[in-house]
C-alpha cells in the first residue's frame, strides 16, 4: 500500500479502536478513569475534519493508530489525527504485537487476521493522561458476550469464534455491562452502532454492536459508507477492508 496522507474539508457531522466525540481518542482517560461506562453518544459536530494515513510502526506525534491492513506487508497501521475541534496535536502512541498476552499499560485496539503467532495489536499513549497501571483481557466468541466484557474486533479468517473481546481487570470497569452484537450487509437498525468490518464477508461484513445494559441510546441512528481514502464532510474513519483495493476505508456519521 502506498502512503496515504488525505486532507479532509469542513466536516458535518467517534471510534474507537477508539471512541469519544469531543475528543476521540482511543484511550484519553484521566490516570485512574472515573468509569468505564459506554454513555450514548451525541450526534457528531458540524466541524469535524479528520486526516488519515498509514503507517509501518512508528506513529508521528498528533496521530492515533484505529486500525489494521492485514494484507498490507510493508505499512499496515492505519492511523487517524483530527484536525478540528479539541484534538491533542501533541499526544504520542506506541503499537506493538502480542500473541494474546497484554502487559500492564497497554490497551487491545485491532486484530491481524494473517498473522497466527502474534495477531493482537496493542498500543499505548506515551504522552497526556494515560494510566500506565491499567490491565486487560481478550478471548474470541462466537457471538455470545458474557457479562463484562466488550467487543472490540473481528477474526476475518475465524469460522468459530471470529469476534474479539476485552476486558479490563483494574481501575474502574464495569463487569456487569452487557453486549449484542450482529452482521449488516450495510443498513444499521435504530439502536446499533458500527465498530468493525469483516473482510471475508461478502454478504454481511459490517459488524454492529448494542449495550444492553447501563447508559446507551437505544434510538440512535448510523450511516457507514466506504472511501477510497478521500473523507467527506462529517464522516469519521473507524475500520479498514483489506480485501478492498479501491475503497477499503470504512467511514461512519452518526445522523440521530
Amino acid at each position: 500500500m502506498k502512503h496515504i496522507l488525505i486532507t479532509t474539508i469542513a466536516a458535518v457531522l467517534l471510534v474507537g479502536c477508539g471512541e469519544s466525540q469531543q475528543s476521540p481518542s482511543l484511550e484519553t482517560q484521566p490516570t485512574e478513569p472515573v468509569a468505564e461506562v459506554v454513555n450514548s453518544e451525541p450526534p457528531t459536530s458540524n466541524n469535524e475534519k479528520w486526516e488519515i494515513k498509514t503507517s509501518s510502526g512508528k506513529i508521528p506525534a498528533g496521530w492515533e493508530p484505529f486500525a489494521y491492513d492485514s494484507n498490507d506487508e510493508f505499512d499496515p497501521f492505519l492511523l487517524r489525527r483530527r484536525t478540528s475541534g479539541n484534538w491533542d496535536g501533541n499526544q504520542k502512541w506506541e503499537i506493538k504485537t502480542s500473541s494474546g498476552k497484554i502487559p500492564a499499560g497497554w490497551k487491545p485496539f485491532a486484530y491481524d487476521s494473517n498473522d497466527k503467532s502474534d495477531p493482537f495489536l496493542l498500543c499505548r499513549r506515551t504522552s497526556g493522561n494515560w494510566n500506565g497501571k491499567q490491565k486487560w483481557e481478550i478471548k474470541t466468541s462466537s457471538g455470545k458476550i458474557p457479562a463484562g466484557w466488550e467487543p472490540f474486533a473481528c477474526d476475518s479468517n475465524d469460522k468459530q469464534d471470529p469476534f474479539l473481546l476485552r476486558r479490563r481487570t483494574s481501575g474502574n470497569w464495569d463487569g456487569k455491562q452487557k453486549w449484542e452484537i450482529k452482521t449488516s450487509s450495510g443498513k444499521i437498525p435504530a439502536g446499533w452502532k458500527p465498530f468493525a468490518y469483516d473482510s471475508n464477508d461478502e454478504q454481511h461484513p459490517f459488524l454492529l454492536r448494542r449495550r444492553t445494559s447501563g447508559n446507551w441510546d437505544g434510538k440512535q441512528k448510523w450511516e457507514i459508507k466506504t472511501s477510497s481514502g478521500k473523507i467527506p464532510e462529517g464522516w469519521e474513519p473507524f475500520a479498514y477492508d483489506s480485501n478492498d483495493e479501491f475503497d477499503p476505508f470504512l467511514l461512519r456519521r452518526r445522523i440521530k
